[in-house]
């Protein structure tokens, strides 16, 4: 059983009410962009009321943001009913030093809340980004400036996306708990003390919020990254060693 926040509680009872108005109504029903720890909430919960009937959609197969299909009896589950666009965001940044945040921080500069969207891909002249069918229209009638430098946008078939390629290594370890620091030391081969050094310096994030405790309890399906050093993703806990330790499965992007 996963340890709930009272933010994943709520998202939990938001996700009932829409799994009975599937089943009552018989109608498909998608949730905004969720982050990985909320598509493992999402999926134990399902699971727990023995419905299958469900898609996690990301535009592309390895998306880390996705939306969640509920489907009724007697419908083929597709991702075709997920609702989502891809743009092309490009401008003449050669002269401009730009970091994912600084087109994160653009698109959400519109107004937009960061559920209404999903991945964001950086490339060369500017970025890729997955949004909800919904907002599709309003991105193209505003104009987006990143560092001042004006962004053309069109859109794109899913076809003509070409998925980043990632290196990921798999890795089993046991550690002595959950704890960010422990963690991160375990996953990036760091001592204990350089773990927490770097999470006290503010170079740590948890599902792209700074993390600056070093007790800070890691979830399953939480992404760690470190500013530097690499970046992990908390997989499946496999039980507990005979000492107590706890046995731990880290993707850790390369």
């Amino acid at each position: 059983m996963l340890t709930l926040s009272t933010e994943e509680k709520q998202f939990l009872s938001r996700l009932e009410d829409r799994l009975e108005r599937v089943e009552q109504r018989y109608q498909e029903s998608v949730t905004d962009f969720l982050e990985p720890r909320l598509q493992i909430v999402a999926e134990e919960f399902l699971r727990s009321r023995k419905f299958l009937r469900y898609l996690f959609c990301g535009g592309y197969e390895e998306a880390e943001r996705k939306r969640l299909v509920l489907f009724p009896e007697y419908t083929e589950p597709s991702c075709m009913s997920a609702g989502i666009c891809l743009f092309r965001f490009q401008g003449r940044l050669d002269f401009v030093s730009v970091t994912h945040r600084d087109f994160l921080g653009a698109v959400m500069g519109l107004g937009l809340r960061r559920e209404k969207f999903g991945d964001l891909l950086v490339h060369e002249t500017g970025f890729d980004l997955f949004v909800q069918q919904e907002i599709a229209d309003y991105l193209l009638q505003n104009e987006l400036r990143v560092k001042h430098v004006p962004m053309t946008v069109t859109e794109l078939s899913f076809d003509e996306f070409q998925p980043p390629v990632q290196n990921i290594k798999e890795l089993h370890i046991m550690v002595a708990s959950m704890r960010l620091d422990t963690v991160l030391a375990n996953g990036l081969g760091l001592s204990r003390t350089k773990a927490m050094e770097l999470i006290q310096s503010g170079k740590v994030k948890v599902n792209h919020s700074e993390i600056e405790k070093n007790d800070y309890i890691c979830q399953q399906g939480d992404i760690i990254s470190c500013r530097g050093k690499g970046r992990l993703r908390i997989g499946q806990l496999s039980g507990e060693t005979r000492k107590g330790k706890l046995k731990l499965c880290i993707l850790k992007y390369l």
